[in-house]
C-alpha cells in the first residue's frame, strides 16, 4: 500500500505517479532480497508526510498485513520519547540536568568505583553515566514483576541483583558507553517528580495533545489486530519473540501494590514504546517544527535546541562507538557525523534521531531539521541475521532502504522549490 502524496502532503507534485510506483517496486526488492517478515518505510519531506508506504505480514499465523496503522515495540528509539519526558520536567523547573540525580531517587546513586563522584541526569541522557547493561540487569528484568523489585536492587552494590560489570572503571561524564539500565533510573525520576507512572505521564503530556496511539503500556492498546507480532528466524521456522496476543490478552505490568518511582524499568522507558511510523513521524515533525505539533507546544525551542546538540563527541579513546556507529550524541538523540564507512543515512546531509533493535525488529526513526527532511524505517523481522552495510555501519538492509530512497528524496526536494 502506498499513501499517495496528495493524501499526506500539501507540496505539489512531490513524486508523479511513475516515480511513486518505481520507488515502491524498488522497495519491494529490498523487501524480497533481505527476507523480510514486514515493514513500513516513511519520508518527510518540507516538515511533512510525503511518502508511506508498507509491505508484509503484521501477525503471520492470522495473515494480518502491515498497514500505515500498524503499530510496532520500536525498541531504543523510546529513549528519545523519554528525553521528551524528562525535558518538559526541566523546562517545568522540576529537575536540573546537572545536579546529583540521588536527590530525585530518594536514595544515594554512585558508581562504587567512585563514590564521591555524582552522577547526573545529564550524562544519563547521553550515555556517559559509567552505567552498563551488567549480567544482573536480565535476571532484574525477568523477575522485576514477580517478585516486586526496586530498581535499587540492580544498582546498590549490597543488593543480589548487583554485578560488578553494572558500571564502567571510568568515572561518571568521562565516557560514552550505550546502556539500556540507566533509562530505568530516568524513569524513576520522571515518576518520583511528576507524581504520575511513566506511561500515564507519557500519555497524558505527550502523546493525547499530539493525538498519538502510541503508548508505553502494551495494554491500553485498544486495537491488538494492529499490533505487529515481532519475529526471527530459526531452525527453518518464524518464531514470535514478541507482542503475538493471537490467544492471549497482554496484562498490565503495574503489579498490585506499586509505588511510584519504584521501578523505572517497568514500561520499558529503554525500549518498550509501541507506536506506528506515523506517529513516529509526528515525533521527528514536532521537533523540526521547535517542538510544536498541531498547534500544541510540546517543547520549547530552545529545549528543542539543546537536545538536537551535541552532549558527547568521540575523540578517539573517550567512549565506545559500536564500530563508528555512535560518534556523537546529544540528549536522548544520536547524531550521525556522515564519517566514511561509518554512520551515514543520506550522503548530503547529516541526521539527527535513533535507531532501534530487539526481538527481531530494526527501526530507525532520523530527521534533519534545517531541511526539514527525515526517515521512518521499521521491519518485524528478517529470516536473514542483521549484517553491517558494504558502505556504513548501519545494517545493510538499513543501508539498502536508504539508498533506495534518497534520490527519491531528492526529487521531491527539487519539485518542491516554487518555480518563478
Amino acid at each position: 500500500m502506498v499513501v499517495s502524496c496528495k493524501e499526506k502532503s500539501d507540496l505539489k507534485a512531490l513524486l508523479n505517479e511513475k516515480d511513486s510506483i518505481a520507488l515502491k517496486n524498488k522497495l519491494e526488492e529490498v523487501f524480497i532480497k533481505n527476507e523480510l517478515v514486514g515493514m513500513s518505510v516513511l519520508v518527510l519531506s518540507d516538515g511533512k508526510i510525503a511518502w508511506h508506504s508498507a509491505f508484509g505480514k503484521a501477525n503471520m499465523s492470522q495473515h494480518i498485513p502491515i498497514t500505515e496503522n500498524t503499530i510496532y515495540r520500536v525498541a531504543s528509539i523510546s529513549k528519545t520519547i523519554i528525553a521528551i519526558a524528562i525535558m518538559q520536567l526541566w523546562e517545568d523547573g522540576k529537575v536540573d540536568l546537572d545536579t546529583d540525580i540521588s536527590n530525585y531517587l530518594g536514595w544515594s546513586l554512585r558508581n562504587p568505583k567512585f563514590p564521591d563522584i555524582p552522577i547526573t541526569l545529564k550524562q544519563l541522557l547521553s550515555h556517559q553515566s559509567g552505567i552498563r547493561d551488567g549480567e544482573g540487569y536480565q535476571r532484574f528484568s525477568n523477575d522485576m514483576i514477580s517478585e516486586k523489585l526496586d530498581i535499587r536492587e540492580l544498582f546498590l552494590s549490597n543488593e543480589s541483583y548487583f554485578t560488578d560489570d553494572q558500571f564502567a572503571d571510568h568515572s561518571p561524564g568521562d565516557y560514552f558507553s550505550y546502556a539500556n539500565c540507566s533509562w530505568g533510573i530516568i524513569a524513576s525520576v520522571i515518576e518520583n517528580v511528576s507524581q504520575q507512572r511513566l506511561d500515564n505521564y507519557c500519555r497524558k503530556e505527550i502523546f493525547k495533545p499530539m493525538a498519538l496511539k502510541a503508548d508505553f503500556n502494551v495494554a491500553n492498546l485498544t486495537h491488538l489486530d494492529s499490533l505487529a507480532v515481532l519475529y526471527t528466524y530459526d531452525d527453518e521456522k518464524w518464531i514470535s519473540q514478541a507482542d503475538d496476543y493471537s490467544d492471549k490478552l497482554p496484562q498490565n505490568r503495574a503489579f498490585e501494590g506499586y509505588e511510584l518511582g519504584q521501578n523505572g524499568l517497568l514500561f520499558g522507558p529503554q525500549g518498550s514504546l509501541r507506536s506506528s511510523a506515523k506517529d513516529l513521524s509526528a515525533i521527528a515533525i514536532m521537533l523540526m517544527n521547535d517542538g510544536t505539533y498541531n498547534n500544541n507546544q510540546i517543547l520549547e525551542k530552545a529545549t528543542v535546541d539543546f537536545m538536537l546538540k551535541s552532549q558527547w563527541e568521540y575523540n578517539g579513546k573517550n567512549g565506545d562507538t559500536w564500530e563508528n556507529f555512535f560518534l556523537s550524541y546529544g540528549i536522548g538523540i544520536h547524531q550521525t557525523t556522515n564519517t566514511p564507512n561509518g554512520d551515514i543515512i543520506f550522503p548530503d546531509r547529516k541526521m539527527v534521531g535513533h535507531p532501534g533493535i530487539a526481538y527481531g525488529l530494526l527501526s530507525d526513526m532520523y530527521l534533519e531539521k534545517d531541511k526539514r527532511s527525515g526517515i521512518i524505517f521499521i521491519t518485524n523481522g528478517s529470516k536473514n541475521k542483521f549484517e553491517y552495510g558494504e558502505k556504513s555501519t548501519f545494517y545493510q538492509v538499513e543501508e539498502d532502504i536508504f539508498q533506495t530512497v534518497f534520490p527519491y528524496l531528492k526529487t521531491i526536494e527539487q519539485n518542491a522549490i516554487p518555480k518563478n
